[in-house]
């Protein structure tokens, strides 16, 4: 549906309108690849990498936009 050609990461199918992934740049489409210098190879991988996030820090997410790597 999106597009995706990467084979590794979670694909985005929507994000909340003002929500904190919005803010960050995160769009539908996009494809996390990394949270924090981890690599998230399913969803499980992403919920830990996200907990284990300190709330109110910055943390780089690893994504794959229409083919290129982009740090958010």
């Amino acid at each position: 549906t999106f597009g995706v050609k990467t084979k590794q990461g979670v694909v985005i199918t929507g994000v909340l309108q003002n929500g904190p992934a919005a803010r960050a740049g995160i769009r539908p489409g996009d494809v996390i690849s990394s949270v924090a210098g981890k690599p998230v190879r399913n969803v499980s991988e992403l919920l830990s990498g996200v907990a284990a996030l300190k709330p109110g820090t910055a943390s780089p997410f690893s994504v794959v936009r229409r083919d290129e790597q982009v740090v958010l």
